[in-house]
């Protein structure tokens, strides 16, 4: 079930109390290029997350469905937003899958660029923020208490926002009471280089959900398959189904939306 948080304002200023329950959402993850076409498809499901970089705030309002922006957090992706460019004296390694350097979060210039991108997704319409590559935290431990700060300074700011985050497990026990969300990356299957698919451990799929599960949050199941039906869709979809968590499967690079994920949901 979804938690959603409510806040009030009191002497000590902003608290939160217990969650509010709603239905799980069905869901879509798209980060390929937005126009008509794209946009009558994300408006059947109830969540879409996208890239803030492909869409604008006119085409952004013709999607009915609760609009939540793709930001990468703990690498540097190859998308920003307004005037503030990111910071490169925050690099600390680097992912070789996605050609991506990965950053120091805890840095405060690097921070401060992902404020930025939140705040300007915001104004642009979004209702909440999916933060990426939080599990850059077990290579490298010196980021966690970066990823936790951005976080609390979205909930913060923003406190009806939607907030979710991809993965992330290690540091699951500091931020759930700040996030609504987990989008539960490589749930079955896994993209182990540029268009090539395998399996992942369901072992390992399964506890970590009973896990999430315990901090009362929402899993959004996300797998990878090279169409529907082959035996990748079909691992993904019964796995999700087994665990009980809605699912959603795209093709390596999350740049087709496949309506079939509809029927599984």
């Amino acid at each position: 079930m979804l938690s959603t948080y409510i806040y009030f304002r009191g002497s000590h200023g902003m608290k939160s109390i217990q969650p509010a329950k709603v239905v799980e959402p069905t869901f879509a993850v798209y980060y390929g290029p937005i126009n008509t076409t794209v946009i009558q498809m994300l408006n059947n499901f109830s969540w879409v997350i996208i890239d803030p970089t492909q869409v604008n705030s006119s085409q952004l309002s013709q999607i009915k469905a609760v609009k939540i922006a793709y930001i990468d957090l703990g690498e540097m992706a190859n998308m920003s937003l307004g005037n503030l460019t990111p910071p490169t004296n925050v690099i600390i390694g680097y992912d070789q899958l996605w050609d991506q350097y990965i950053v120091n979060v805890s840095s405060p210039a690097w921070q401060e660029y992902i404020e930025s991108q939140v705040t300007i997704v915001m104004s642009m319409g979004f209702q909440g923020v999916m933060f990426d590559d939080l599990d850059v935290v077990e290579q490298y431990p010196c980021v966690a208490q970066g990823i936790i700060s951005v976080i609390n300074w979205t909930r913060t700011h923003y406190p009806n926002a939607v907030i979710g985050v991809n993965r992330g497990f290690s540091v699951m026990e500091n931020i759930s009471r700040l996030i609504n969300f987990v989008m539960f990356e490589d749930y079955g299957t896994q993209v182990v280089s540029p268009g090539t698919i395998s399996f992942s451990n369901s072992t390992c799929v399964i506890n970590e959900t009973n896990i999430l599960r315990s901090y009362n949050l929402t899993v959004l199941a996300l797998g990878y398959a090279n169409y529907p039906g082959d035996v990748y869709w079909n691992t993904v979809k019964s796995l999700a189904n087994s665990e009980g968590v809605s699912s959603f499967v795209s093709n390596w690079n999350l740049c087709v939306i496949w309506l079939q994920n509809l029927s599984y949901q």
